[in-house]
């Protein structure tokens, strides 16, 4: 799964949100972005990462909020159907504390209901 530029991540997103850990080089001499890297590696985790979101029949809009009782943790950034999961599934930022596949979000606008934080990558079972 990698997730697409514009659509699940701009040029502010940092590689580690975006489950982009492959795509970095530790080996490498200077870089833009190298110090952020190296913190975030350092401390040991990020405060949000993109996460799948298993969404049922409901149709749900790129950007719409997602939230825990009356916090925002994170937004949806692109929602397709899977024919694998035989139901819509999205892509979007979650924040650490409700990342554990399982979790129950709601989402955001009124009467929206729920989506499932689910791992990445989506499987059949």
């Amino acid at each position: 799964l990698v997730p697409r530029y514009g659509q699940d991540m701009v040029d502010t997103t940092i590689p580690l949100e975006a489950n982009l850990t492959n795509a970095i080089s530790y080996n490498k001499g200077c870089y833009i972005g190298q110090e952020v890297i190296a913190r975030a590696t350092f401390r040991g985790h990020m405060n949000r990462k993109l996460a799948g979101l298993l969404l049922g029949e409901k149709d749900v809009a790129p950007g719409t909020e997602l939230r825990r009782g009356e916090k925002k943790v994170g937004w949806v950034t692109s929602v397709v159907t899977s024919p694998v999961k035989g139901q819509r599934v999205a892509l979007g930022y979650v924040h650490r504390d409700s990342l554990e596949p399982g979790t129950e979000l709601t989402l955001g606008g009124e009467g929206a209901g729920t989506v499932t934080v689910a791992a990445l990558p989506f499987t059949a079972a």
